[in-house]
Protein backbone atom coordinates (compact mmCIF):
# COMPACT_ATOMS: atom_id res chain seq x y z
CA UNK A 1 0.00 0.00 0.00
CA UNK A 2 1.37 3.24 -0.84
CA UNK A 3 2.46 5.86 1.39
CA UNK A 4 0.21 9.21 2.04
CA UNK A 5 2.05 12.15 0.23
CA UNK A 6 3.74 14.03 3.53
CA UNK A 7 1.75 17.38 3.96
CA UNK A 8 2.98 20.34 2.91
CA UNK A 9 3.10 22.68 5.63
CA UNK A 10 1.19 26.36 4.80
CA UNK A 11 3.89 28.96 3.92
CA UNK A 12 3.40 32.60 4.96
CA UNK A 13 2.31 33.34 1.52
CA UNK A 14 -0.42 30.57 1.74
CA UNK A 15 -1.86 32.23 4.21
CA UNK A 16 -2.26 35.65 2.74
CA UNK A 17 -3.67 34.06 -0.09
CA UNK A 18 -6.59 32.68 2.46
CA UNK A 19 -7.06 35.84 3.85
CA UNK A 20 -7.34 37.77 0.87
CA UNK A 21 -10.13 35.03 0.08
CA UNK A 22 -11.70 35.71 2.80
CA UNK A 23 -11.77 39.42 2.87
CA UNK A 24 -13.41 38.89 -0.85
CA UNK A 25 -16.17 37.06 0.83
CA UNK A 26 -16.93 39.12 3.13
CA UNK A 27 -16.93 41.48 1.40
CA UNK A 28 -19.69 40.09 -1.11
CA UNK A 29 -21.55 38.32 1.53
CA UNK A 30 -21.94 42.50 2.63
CA UNK A 31 -22.54 43.63 -1.01
CA UNK A 32 -25.21 41.20 -1.75
CA UNK A 33 -26.68 41.70 2.32
CA UNK A 34 -27.12 45.25 1.51
CA UNK A 35 -30.07 47.01 -0.28
CA UNK A 36 -33.84 46.34 0.37
CA UNK A 37 -35.06 44.68 3.37
CA UNK A 38 -31.38 44.55 4.82
CA UNK A 39 -31.83 45.33 8.95
CA UNK A 40 -29.24 47.73 10.36
CA UNK A 41 -28.40 44.84 12.66
CA UNK A 42 -27.21 42.33 9.82
CA UNK A 43 -25.48 45.06 8.05
CA UNK A 44 -23.24 45.86 11.19
CA UNK A 45 -22.74 42.27 11.92
CA UNK A 46 -20.99 42.01 8.40
CA UNK A 47 -19.46 44.70 8.54
CA UNK A 48 -18.02 43.70 11.80
CA UNK A 49 -16.78 39.72 10.14
CA UNK A 50 -15.79 42.23 7.39
CA UNK A 51 -13.01 43.60 9.69
CA UNK A 52 -12.30 40.25 11.02
CA UNK A 53 -11.13 39.53 7.76
CA UNK A 54 -9.22 42.75 6.99
CA UNK A 55 -7.36 42.60 9.95
CA UNK A 56 -6.01 38.68 9.45
CA UNK A 57 -5.23 39.86 6.22
CA UNK A 58 -3.15 42.93 7.72
CA UNK A 59 -1.62 40.55 9.74
CA UNK A 60 -0.63 37.73 7.20
CA UNK A 61 0.68 40.59 5.02
CA UNK A 62 3.06 42.32 8.20
CA UNK A 63 4.25 38.71 8.73
CA UNK A 64 5.82 38.47 5.57
CA UNK A 65 7.38 42.20 6.37
CA UNK A 66 5.49 43.73 3.41
CA UNK A 67 3.59 47.13 3.40
CA UNK A 68 0.10 47.03 3.61
CA UNK A 69 -1.55 48.80 0.86
CA UNK A 70 -3.11 52.37 1.92
CA UNK A 71 -6.25 51.69 0.72
CA UNK A 72 -6.48 48.59 3.15
CA UNK A 73 -5.40 50.61 5.63
CA UNK A 74 -8.22 53.14 5.10
CA UNK A 75 -10.85 50.48 5.23
CA UNK A 76 -9.87 49.36 8.08
CA UNK A 77 -9.78 52.59 9.86
CA UNK A 78 -13.49 52.70 8.33
CA UNK A 79 -14.77 50.00 9.45
CA UNK A 80 -12.95 50.63 12.98
CA UNK A 81 -15.11 53.66 13.27
CA UNK A 82 -17.99 51.99 11.67
CA UNK A 83 -18.48 49.32 14.30
CA UNK A 84 -17.83 51.45 17.41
Amino acid sequence: MPEPAPRRRPSRSDAVSVCARDVEAARSRLHDARGPGCRGTDERAMQADLLVALEAYAAAVASLGAPLPYRMRTEIDLYRNLIR
